[in-house]
């Protein structure tokens, strides 16, 4: 009997050793959950907000948070706008582009979405192709910045989405455009 009770407590010990590390090699989050918890850009982000909103950081600031809080903060309101039936880039535009190519190539896990846009002149499926080119013009103007094509993504609303609601010449420069958006 006592030779059982030396040998219960060993066997034990063995079993929760064989449990500890097949937990390791089955989730290695589960090591990382140690370290702390690992974030995606978008969930920092909306943590972030959430510390500001609430004036408290929970713990939630990790290295490198403000400078991926600044990224973000440069994807913010970006719209480059073009000329009337037209997909060109202008100058301008490229500008804006480049600054945000800088920022997605500096962290590769950030995405956008490019958004083309139009003004209310011309039918529906014209406007969506037209949006639809505006969007591809920036995609590739992105990409041979070095931009990684899967952190783009593109879509058209045609004028589905006015930034400017009246029906006058300065309302269609506001409506002919792409909106950059941070995923």
């Amino acid at each position: 009997m006592r030779s059982l009770i030396k040998f219960v407590p060993a066997v034990a010990a063995l079993a929760l050793f064989a449990t500890a590390c097949h937990h390791d090699t089955q989730n290695p989050d589960q090591v990382r959950s140690v370290q702390g918890p690992q974030f995606t850009a978008t969930q920092l982000k909306s943590a972030q907000d959430d510390a500001k909103a609430k004036g408290t950081n929970n713990g939630l600031v990790q290295p490198g948070a403000a400078d991926l809080d600044a990224a973000l903060n440069e994807l913010a309101n970006v719209s480059v706008f073009f000329a009337f039936d037209d997909s060109t880039l202008t100058p301008e535009a490229q500008a804006k582009l480049t600054k945000v190519a800088d920022v997605l190539v500096k962290y590769p896990a950030l995405t956008i979405q490019v958004q083309g846009n139009t003004d209310e002149r011309g039918t529906e499926a014209y406007n969506l192709a037209l949006g639809q080119r505006r969007a591809d013009s920036a995609r590739g103007y992105l990409t041979r910045l070095g931009v990684k094509d899967g952190q783009i993504t593109t879509v058209s609303f045609g004028d589905e989405k006015p930034k400017a609601a009246t029906h006058d010449e300065a309302a269609y420069q506001q409506n002919r455009r792409d909106d950059v958006v941070a995923k």
